[in-house]
C-alpha cells in the first residue's frame, strides 16, 4: 500500500512541498506550507500561555 504525501504550495515561491516540512527545498523559505491563519493561532495561543504563565506565578509569589 503506497502513502500519499499531501502537498500545497510553497508561501513564498509556490513550488508544491509536502505539507508539515520544516524548509521549502527550492526557496528556503521556514515554514512553507504554514498559512497566515495557522501562524495568526500560534501566534495568539504563545501570548495567551504567557499572559497565564505570568498570572499564576505573579498569585504564586504574592
Amino acid at each position: 500500500m503506497s502513502e500519499t504525501k499531501k502537498t500545497v504550495p510553497c508561501r513564498y515561491c509556490k513550488h508544491e512541498v509536502e505539507k508539515g516540512i520544516r524548509r521549502c527545498p527550492y526557496c528556503g523559505t521556514h515554514n512553507p506550507s504554514m498559512n497566515v491563519k495557522q501562524a495568526f493561532v500560534w501566534t495568539v495561543s504563545a501570548i495567551l500561555f504567557l499572559y497565564l504563565l505570568a498570572f499564576v506565578l505573579q498569585a504564586v509569589k504574592g
